[in-house]
């Protein structure tokens, strides 16, 4: 997880990365503003959405708006991607093309058609390693923390199995429009909704003039500005196999995203399986990638994604995964940290780079004491 004031994210269950905003500070300012009924700010909100928590923190209104009014409007974008991309609700695009039969077309809204367009796109440049159509898998499986009493039988994993694979959603541009090649296939957009959910708020935000927010959906984070005293926000990532802070970063203007095994994981025979599935292996992930944290320079969608496909591609894989697309997906610089753990503690951690000018870097860490917390946070 990561520490600031959840394919990726399994509908309806805890999220992969609790990603904690530490903005402590502004617990002080809040008392005072609060008690003087000044309006203006700060404002810190939390609400349940997208089955998970989402957090708001605006020092202040602007010109325009008043904070609370301000985290009105960007709870209200949050809550429109989890109405038209949620998996039930009369409204949801998701819901309606789920129940499509094949060959039936399907009008989704411009937001949906957004995310879904770059969901086909990782698809596609990850070579199958993020798949937006892993729901009839993850059916399968109950991700409670558990021990799975039975595993499925092979005739049951390969019926499932058949129907994953993005290349069977067609799709028309004019209209927005969208149809399956064959029925009973589903389309599960968990691993890149809340980070654009997270991105949609702050574009309310930054239409409205707010020069400082935080804005947090089940784990995927992205901040506007400096955070009360002109202070950067810090984020940290948790160890997914206990509760100590492995590392602290500071940022500004950024995303950072994380998934791994934290919550949501079944055992098996001694083995931990967690949420996110491999489309190409048609099974849970074990034994890899317990977490991964993304930073991205300014947008929380593709950190959402990225966090996920490299749990799925490994270090090897992910690392070529993110030479080859320096100069394309990631043109204007990542970072990614990865943690390798055992079913009982943490072994290995990896960060790979890619800078604004396309250069590309990996190296191993030893994984050391719990990183300090500072004091003020």
């Amino acid at each position: 997880m990561t520490v600031s004031a959840g394919q990726g994210r399994g509908a309806g269950g805890a999220p992969a990365a609790l990603i904690l905003a530490l903005a402590a500070g502004l617990v002080g300012y809040l008392v005072a503003t609060r008690w003087l009924g000044d309006d203006r700010g700060p404002v810190e909100r939390t609400f349940q959405v997208m089955n998970t928590q989402a957090r708001l923190v605006i020092p202040s209104g602007t010109g325009q708006a008043s904070a609370s009014r301000l985290a009105d409007m960007a709870e209200a974008a949050i809550r429109d991607v989890d109405r038209l991309m949620g998996p039930f609700g009369e409204e949801s695009d998701i819901r309606r093309l789920n129940d499509a039969k094949a060959g039936e077309w399907v009008e989704v809204s411009p937001l949906t058609w957004t995310v879904v367009m770059d969901a086909l796109r990782w698809h596609r440049l990850s070579d199958g390693a993020f798949d937006p159509t892993i729901g009839p898998l993850k059916r399968l499986f109950t991700f409670d923390g558990q021990e799975l009493t039975e595993w499925p039988d092979e005739k049951t994993l390969e019926d499932a199995r058949a129907m994953v694979g993005a290349d069977n959603l067609l799709f028309e541009r004019e209209g927005m429009r969208l149809s399956w090649k064959r029925s009973g296939m589903r389309l599960d957009l968990g691993a890149i909704a809340k980070g654009f959910s997270a991105d949609q708020a702050v574009d309310v935000l930054l239409r409205e003039g707010v020069r400082s927010a935080l804005v947090e959906v089940g784990g995927e984070i992205r901040t506007i500005g400096m955070k009360a005293g002109d202070r950067p926000w810090r984020t940290g990532v948790r160890d997914p196999r206990g509760e100590r802070v492995l590392s602290i970063s500071e940022m500004a203007d950024g995303a950072v995203a994380t998934s791994g095994d934290y919550e949501s994981y079944f055992m098996f025979k001694g083995k931990r399986y967690q949420h996110i599935i491999d489309p190409r292996a048609g099974s849970p992930i074990t034994g890899g990638a317990a977490s991964v944290t993304v930073r991205h320079p300014d947008s929380c969608m593709a950190a959402d994604a990225l966090a996920t496909t490299l749990v799925v591609l490994g270090p090897e894989e992910g690392g070529r995964f993110l030479k080859d697309q320096a100069l394309g997906l990631f043109v204007d610089g990542v970072e990614a940290e990865m943690y390798m753990a055992d079913a009982e503690s943490v072994v290995r951690k990896y960060v790979f780079t890619v800078d604004g000018d396309g250069g590309y870097s990996i190296r191993e860490e030893a994984v050391g004491a719990a990183a300090e917390v500072p004091a003020d946070e």
